[in-house]
């Protein structure tokens, strides 16, 4: 949604089911990069003043080059470092091919990158200079709920890092898929999940599912700046690791972070007195 405020054009995200009350929030944008419709979605790309060059997918904010290693880095490294050795890993959605560098600073064996709409990749390669040419990528335009119902015990991390449940996304976001990434892990693997912010209601639902799911669970958040409302949430699942005991703190040797660290992992997993999982 672009509107014109004091003279000048921003764009405004619209919550409408949050606490019981509509919501908005919005950034004044500098320039409007790209507008297109693909066979899924809406996408847009501006250049703001605050935030960099931002990634807009059916009106929600998906990244912005200020921070997004802060997402990236959350969603990605605590789940590769939960895993003991992690060397096949799947990423589903991830289309702008963020997430995908950062396992890429993991020594894994192959990546298989599962989002359905082709074009976010195309543009992300243009507009973010996003890289997919490693030879241990595959990808694939698929529908990511029949493609993981195709393996059984085969992947060490799973991560999910879908939109949130827009219509390309929303079957996606229930215990049904849920359960079909539990049984896509080998008995050792490590789910991990983008599972919205502390306080909206969608979120609160995922991470009680997931909670109900997988037999080790946990969440991790950070803020970033240009999701709105607090703190946002990475959530974490296994079939057999007990998240809760595994000592990252000599994993970091040679990853080049920005944000992730063994002090933001111990602290980031310390949630607030109103928080619960379930």
């Amino acid at each position: 949604m672009k509107k014109n405020f004091l003279g000048n054009k921003w764009f405004f995200e619209d919550f409408l089911e949050v606490e019981d009350s509509a919501s908005t929030w919005g950034f004044e944008i500098k320039k409007e990069v790209l507008s297109l419709k693909s066979k899924f979605q809406k996408i847009e790309i501006f250049d703001t003043k605050e935030f960099g060059r931002v990634l807009v997918l059916d009106g929600i904010v998906q990244l912005s080059t200020k921070n997004e290693f802060v997402y990236h880095e959350m969603l990605v490294h605590p789940s590769m470092f939960y895993h003991a050795k992690p060397k096949r890993v799947l990423i589903i959605g991830g289309g702008d091919g963020m997430a995908l560098r950062e396992v890429l600073k993991h020594p894994v064996d192959e990546v298989f990158l599962v989002d359905i709409d082709s074009k976010v990749i195309e543009v992300s390669k243009r507009y973010f200079k996003s890289d997919f040419s490693d030879k241990r990528v595959k990808i694939f335009n698929e529908d990511a709920l029949a493609f993981v119902r195709q393996y059984k015990n085969y992947f060490d991390v799973i991560i999910t890092d879908l939109t949130d449940p827009t219509p390309v996304a929303k079957f996606c976001w229930n215990r049904i898929f849920y359960s079909d990434v539990l049984n896509a892990l080998t008995d050792n693997g490590v789910a991990s999940f983008q599972s919205g912010s502390l306080n909206e209601p969608f979120a609160m639902k995922i991470r009680k599912d997931l909670s109900n799911i997988f037999k080790y669970f946990k969440t991790h958040r950070a803020f970033i700046e240009s999701f709105p409302f607090s703190e946002y949430t990475f959530s974490f699942g296994s079939k057999r690791v007990n998240l809760d005991k595994v000592n990252v703190k000599n994993m970091f040797r040679g990853f080049d972070l920005k944000y992730y660290s063994p002090e933001i992992h111990y602290a980031s997993g310390v949630m607030p007195k109103f928080f619960s999982a379930k």
